[in-house]
C-alpha cells in the first residue's frame, strides 16, 4: 500500500468514525427525548428499546456519516495545504479518491449484506416495544390467496413460526374442493404442521343419490409447501424483509394477482439506495477547490453538506413514493441511483 493511500484512508476512516457514533447519540437521544413518557416500566424493555433504536439508525446515519466523513477529511487536507501538495508530487485526482471511495464501497456493501438479516427487524421490535410493551406481535384476521387455495390464519405469530384457527379453502379454477380446518400450526421445514384438522371434501357431481359431503378429522397434516409466516406476515402488514424474504415474497405471490409494487420497492430499497453514498462521495469531491486560499472554507463546507442533505432528502422522497406505489420503484429507486453512478462515472473518465 502506498503511503498517501494509507494516510488518506487512516484520516477518512477516523473522522467516519466520529461522524458515525455522534449521528447515532443524536438520533437516539433525539427519540428518546420525544417518546420517554411511552416507554415501559421494564428496565430490560428500556434498554431493549435504546439497542433497537440505534440499529434502526444505522439506515440513516450510515450513508451521511459516509459523505460527512469525506467532506471534513478533504477540508482539513485543503486547510492545511496538503492536498495541494499531493497533486504536485503528480498525485491524480483518481488516484487521491481511490481509497476513500473502495472504503466507503466496502462499508456499503457491508451494511446491504446486513439487510439479509434479522437486523432489518430492529425498527418492528422498537415500534413492538413502544406501543405494545413487548417484543413480539401477534397477527389478526389475516387471508391470503396461495397456490390455488385461500388460507385464512386468525392469529400468527411470525417469530415463534406458529399460528391459531386456520381454514383453507382448496379451489380448482373456480370451483371450491374442500376445506380444512385446524386448530394450531407450526412452520417447520418449509411445510405447516396442522394439529387438531377436521377436512370437507364437496361432491364431485352434484346429482340426486350421487356421494355427498365427505368429512374426515385427523390428528395432524402437513400441507402449504412454502407458506413462510414471515413473509406472510411482512406481506400483509408491509412489514419488515429480509432481501431473501422479499425475494420469496415476489416468486410466490407473482402468479397471485397481487400487487407486489411495495415489497419491489422495499427490496430495490435495501439493494440500491444506500449506494447513494459511494457515488455522492465521487460527486462531491471532483467540485471541491484545490487550495482554501480563494474560499471561505468554512462557508464552502456548509454548502456541500447542505447539498448532500437535499440529494438524500430527494432519494428519500422518492423512496417514499415507490412505498405508496405512486411511482413505479424502478423509476423511483433505481433510476435516480442509476443517474448517480453514471454521472460520477462520467467525472472519473473526465479528470483521467
Amino acid at each position: 500500500m502506498k503511503i498517501y493511500t494509507k494516510y488518506i484512508s487512516l484520516i477518512y476512516i477516523k473522522y467516519f468514525f466520529i461522524v458515525f457514533i455522534a449521528l447515532e447519540f443524536f438520533y437516539v437521544g433525539i427519540d428518546l427525548l420525544a417518546n420517554l413518557k411511552d416507554l415501559p416500566s421494564s428496565a430490560n424493555l428500556k434498554a431493549l428499546y435504546l439497542l433497537f433504536n440505534a440499529l434502526a439508525a444505522i439506515n440513516y446515519t450510515l450513508p451521511l456519516s459516509l459523505i460527512f466523513a469525506l467532506i471534513i477529511s478533504i477540508f482539513n487536507i485543503i486547510r492545511s495545504n496538503e492536498l495541494i501538495s499531493f497533486y504536485s508530487l503528480g498525485i491524480s485526482k483518481n488516484a487521491l479518491i481511490a481509497p476513500i471511495f473502495f472504503i466507503s464501497l466496502f462499508i456499503t456493501t457491508g451494511f446491504i449484506l446486513l439487510n439479509n438479516t434479522p437486523f432489518v427487524y430492529a425498527k418492528s421490535m422498537q415500534k413492538n416495544i413502544l406501543t405494545l410493551n413487548q417484543l413480539g406481535k401477534m397477527s389478526n384476521d389475516l387471508f391470503l390467496k396461495f397456490d390455488n387455495k385461500f388460507v385464512y390464519i386468525k392469529e400468527l405469530d411470525p417469530f415463534s413460526k406458529s399460528a391459531l384457527n386456520l381454514e383453507i379453502f382448496d379451489f380448482n379454477s373456480s370451483k371450491l374442493l374442500s376445506k380444512t380446518s385446524a386448530k394450531s400450526g407450526i412452520y417447520k421445514d418449509n411445510l405447516w404442521i396442522l394439529n387438531g384438522v377436521e377436512v370437507i371434501n364437496l361432491p364431485k357431481i352434484y346429482k340426486p343419490l350421487a356421494k355427498g359431503l365427505e368429512k374426515s378429522k385427523l390428528k395432524t397434516i402437513k400441507s402449504l409447501k412454502g407458506f413462510n409466516p414471515k413473509t406472510i406476515d411482512s406481506i400483509y402488514n408491509s412489514g419488515s424483509y429480509t432481501i431473501k424474504q422479499a425475494f420469496e415474497s415476489i416468486k410466490m405471490f407473482k402468479d397471485q394477482g397481487l400487487n407486489l409494487n411495495s415489497i419491489k420497492a422495499n427490496l430495490y430499497t435495501m439493494i440500491f439506495s444506500p449506494l447513494f453514498a459511494p457515488f455522492m462521495i465521487l460527486i462531491l469531491y471532483y467540485y471541491l477547490p484545490v487550495t482554501g486560499r480563494f474560499f471561505n472554507l468554512a462557508l464552502l463546507s456548509f454548502g456541500f453538506i447542505v447539498i448532500s442533505l437535499i440529494v438524500w432528502g430527494m432519494l428519500f422522497i422518492l423512496d417514499r413514493f415507490s412505498f405508496n406505489e405512486i411511482i413505479y420503484p424502478e423509476v423511483g429507486i433505481i433510476a435516480p441511483i442509476a443517474i448517480l453512478m453514471f454521472y460520477a462515472l462520467y467525472l472519473v473518465i473526465k479528470n483521467r
